[in-house]
């Protein structure tokens, strides 16, 4: 030490260390000195297993609770707390007993401290107690039915797959009648597919509209079915009896200067043969019958009325919307050609 005494130097050595002692004394006295904190925690609440029960609430708002201990056990007990907490029926005295129960909040703050490990007292809390209720849950096999948009027909059987399903529901509706479940299908499900085929579709399962349960479902198991089905247009053809007429269609003010004759051979088409449903069809044999009501017509443009053109062909029949016309004559053809004569219509004689 060039010199200096070594008595020196051994008192300053021991200078230091006792300095670091008290200091790490203060320090640890510090950390040990006994505080009051409030905490703030949120509590969710959960049965052992998903499908066990339903507690109501399901979660309490923000309870503030009163911290006793050391400083830093107070820390390490906020910290924790700072995130929501999920407390399991049976556990940490929350009741698993069916039934209206009032939680002291106080007892479950100390019992999730105690649950830490940490040397922390819970004073207080605010609010006191809060009450929840506890709904035992049961699984139920139930059908499913397989449900169609209105007016869709179909032939053969309708499959689905699985045939049933599970739902999870408080114990007290287990034996409800109108427990089922509804494969619904929409019309857009069904929209372009074609008929007379076997159709596979995936359709989600629903409780039918007005079921009881429908404000306590908790699970469905499957979510959706596979559903096979034959789509049935319900078709039939009619070959009319009669002849069609043939009648001309077009500017009205153009027409009255012209005179468009069609030719004999075409002014009727025969064998004229229908498709549509079958109960329009019966509608419209019953009317055609009565009235003779069915016509097609030939419209004629200013363009052609101006070329006089010698044929064209039936662009509009006077049917129902859902009613095709399959053939005319021998010919597969909605829209044969007619025979034209198209004059200037001549002058009314003078007086």
């Amino acid at each position: 030490m060039n010199g200096r005494d070594p008595s020196m130097r051994d008192q300053i050595l021991n200078f230091v260390g006792v300095t670091l002692v008290a200091l790490l004394i203060w320090i640890w006295a510090a950390g040990e000195t006994r505080e009051t904190q409030t905490a703030f925690v949120e509590l969710n609440f959960t049965g052992p297993t998903n499908d066990s029960m339903r507690i109501s609430p399901k979660e309490l708002p923000p309870i503030r609770i009163y911290l006793r201990g050391p400083r830093r056990a107070l820390e390490d007990a906020i910290d924790r707390l700072r995130k929501p907490i999920t407390m399991i029926a049976g556990t940490l005295g929350v009741p698993s007993d069916a039934g209206s129960h009032e939680l002291n909040l106080t007892t479950i703050g100390q019992n999730l401290i105690d649950d830490m490990g940490l040397p922390v007292s819970v004073m207080g809390s605010d609010p006191t107690n809060a009450t929840i209720s506890i709904e035992p849950l049961t699984t139920v096999t139930v059908a499913v039915d397989p449900v169609l948009p209105k007016g869709v027909r179909t032939s053969g059987r309708i499959e689905v797959n699985p045939e049933t399903a599970t739902i999870v529901v408080p114990a007290s509706l287990a034996n409800s009648d109108d427990l089922r479940l509804d494969a619904r299908l929409s019309a857009a499900d069904l929209e372009g597919r074609q008929t007379g085929r076997r159709h596979e579709l995936e359709i989600p399962l629903s409780l039918p509209a007005g079921s009881t349960a429908s404000d306590s479902i908790v699970k469905i198991n499957p979510r959706t079915v596979e559903v096979r089905l034959t789509l049935d247009a319900n078709e039939t053809e009619l070959a009319l009896s009669t002849p069609v007429p043939v009648q001309i269609a077009g500017p009205p003010s153009e027409l009255e200067s012209m005179l468009v004759e069609i030719d004999p051979d075409d002014a009727f088409l025969r064998n004229v043969v229908l498709r549509g449903p079958a109960e329009t069809i019966e509608r419209l044999q019953a009317n055609n019958a009565a009235s003779g009501g069915i016509i097609a017509f030939v419209h004629l443009t200013s363009d052609d009325l101006l070329k006089r053109i010698s044929e064209k062909s039936v662009t509009l029949w006077n049917l129902p919307s859902d009613v095709t016309v399959v053939s005319v004559g021998d010919d597969s053809t909605a829209f044969p050609l007619i025979g034209l004569s198209i004059k200037d219509r001549p002058a009314p004689p003078k007086n």
